[in-house]
């Protein structure tokens, strides 16, 4: 079963796996059409996109494995799914990591060399040139809060920018240098000492109950006045309230947000984050226009299925313990 309307209604690639194989499109059920979980009563496996529709695993009484197409699965988390026995697994490091580092090192870009200056000043009518605070990314550091996927990828376009990069890691324990292609790891408990170090910081983390609220005050107070705080994550990760803060401040410089808290639930921004000169804001856009678009995201699902048929461990299976 395919619930999964960003991969189109083109199968067939599906069907390549295996002949064994019977593909039926549920794009109905994501939008929302009367009766579609009917569709779910002979399902053993689902391809699930987003938005996830309610009550999957109660319609599904044959289901034994889900495939998310996204990286993240927090929105699965209070879902009957994520209580239920069936196997989960992620997208995780296939889904626009190129993309989501070109936007990140392209807001970097934005506030180093002057051009969120240029556009606020343009809808002032201004043009003063003593008021742009220009810094050059060769030489800047780059703080990448969750070294997977998409971290390692923001890591690897910001090193061949000429930047210095930092990350922290979940499971790592002591300092690494120069290794995973960063040039300095640091346990998840040092974020603070990541923030106060770098001039830009790339929220890039899963969003689990450990990491809701995440970047928080002592995070804002660590930061520099000049830096710049980037996520492409979920906007749950940050203190909003904080964030607002640290803004009104003038603790930091400015934020560049593709996501903010409530955006999966459908709910607006809040109104500081669109007001606020400093906050560049943008509606979830960071994968679009990524050079493969959702071709690794079907290998990967297509690896994972030969691997269900042949009884094979899977590929990025989700830890409920862990979130992700």
């Amino acid at each position: 079963m395919v619930i999964a309307p960003i991969l189109g209604h083109d199968f067939q690639w599906i069907r390549d796996v295996d002949p064994r194989i019977d593909v039926v499109d549920g794009n109905a059920l994501a939008a929302g059409v009367e009766g579609g979980e009917r569709l779910l009563e002979s399902a053993d496996v689902a391809l699930l996109g987003y938005p996830v529709p309610p009550g999957i695993a109660g319609h599904a009484p044959r289901l034994q494995w889900v495939h998310h197409t996204q990286a993240g699965v927090s929105n699965l988390h209070g879902t009957d799914l994520w209580e239920s026995g069936v196997i989960l697994t992620s997208s995780r490091g296939a889904v626009g990591a190129t993309g989501i580092a070109e936007y990140v090192l392209a807001g970097a870009y934005h506030f180093g060399r002057g051009l969120h200056e240029a556009t606020r000043q343009k809808a002032a009518g201004q043009f003063d040139r003593s008021a742009y605070r220009l810094q050059s990314l060769t030489g800047a550091t780059l703080g990448v809060v969750g070294l997977g996927g998409i971290g390692r990828e923001v890591a690897r376009l910001a090193r061949a920018a000429g930047m210095r990069v930092l990350a922290t890691r979940q499971s790592v324990k002591t300092r690494e240098h120069d290794t995973d292609g960063v040039d300095l790891l640091l346990p998840a408990r040092e974020l603070t000492e990541l923030a106060a170090a770098s001039d830009y910081v790339a929220v890039c983390a899963q969003l689990t109950p450990d990491t809701r609220g995440l970047i928080g005050a002592s995070v804002f107070a660590a930061m520099r006045p000049d830096s710049v705080l980037i996520n492409v994550a979920r906007g749950e990760l940050i203190d909003e309230d904080a964030l607002v803060a640290a803004l009104q401040e003038g603790r930091i410089r400015g934020a560049l947000l593709d996501v903010y808290e409530g955006e999966l639930d459908g709910r607006p921004p809040r109104p500081e984050l669109v007001e606020l000169p400093q906050v560049v804001l943008t509606p979830h856009i960071s994968t679009r226009g990524d050079p493969e678009g959702v071709e690794p995201a079907k290998r990967l699902f297509a690896e994972n299925l030969r691997r269900y048929l042949d009884g094979q461990p899977l590929l990025n299976q989700v830890d409920r313990n862990r979130g992700y």
